[in-house]
């Protein structure tokens, strides 16, 4: 196979055109925000990164290794397992995700259609965080991808930080309430409309504790500009 010419080599010194030599083939930048809130085994990136194949998924992880924008390395764990995470400078691509985000939801049809893994989803919700009140309490969120067979729960905490809703992987501390949720179902509360009480009716979204402080949050989202 011919080796692949990238903007580089045909002379454009553009900055932004270098970067998607970087990050501008199908399924990388997929790789790279499932990385972002965390470390992952190539198995979890398989489950999480729908339709990429294990040939294609081991070709975008050694082109990340080279870019230097994904490490490969050992979990804490008895097995030491090896797993994946993103460097300092991998990390700022949760911006440039964000901002393709905002972008697309100001177009003239910013529906998508499909489901959202636990990672993106809260990734989202970084992206469109709403301003909220500094006396919001704590609020575990528990999400898992019911598109897979028995899914892996993920655990995030909400809070208040800087007068906007921070939303970041691990164990809240004392929530005043919990959400259990698909993904998917999670986002099409927080961003398409279903009520709450809907979502809760079918199974897909369980909340204990301090229900008020639940919907709060989604009125938040709810209220909050899209582009």
């Amino acid at each position: 196979m011919p080796a692949k010419l990238t903007y580089a080599h045909h002379g454009d010194a553009c900055r932004a055109a270098n970067a998607l030599d970087l990050v501008g083939d199908r399924w990388t930048l997929i790789v790279v925000r499932e990385l972002l809130l965390g470390p992952k085994r190539f198995a979890d990136l398989q489950d999480a990164v729908r339709g990429i194949t294990p040939a294609v998924l081991s070709d975008r992880l050694r082109s990340l290794r080279q870019a230097g924008i994904v490490d490969q390395v050992t979990l804490p764990d008895l097995a030491r397992t090896r797993a994946y995470a993103v460097t300092e400078w991998g990390r700022g691509l949760e911006s440039v995700l964000a901002s393709l985000g905002r972008w697309y939801s100001s177009g003239p049809d910013p529906r998508t259609s499909g489901g959202m893994t636990p990672d993106a989803m809260v990734l989202a919700m970084r992206t469109m965080a709403p301003p909220v009140p500094e006396g919001l309490p704590p609020t575990a969120l528990r999400l898992y991808d019911a598109r897979q067979p028995n899914p892996p729960v993920r655990e995030y905490r909400l809070a208040a930080n800087d007068g906007l809703l921070d939303v970041r992987p691990g164990v809240a501390v004392d929530p005043v309430a919990t959400v259990t949720a698909d993904s998917t179902a999670w986002s099409e509360v927080l961003f398409d409309g279903l009520p709450l009480t809907g979502a809760e009716r079918a199974g897909t979204v369980r909340v204990e504790g301090d229900r008020d402080t639940v919907t709060d949050v989604v009125r938040l989202y709810l209220a909050a500009p899209r582009g």
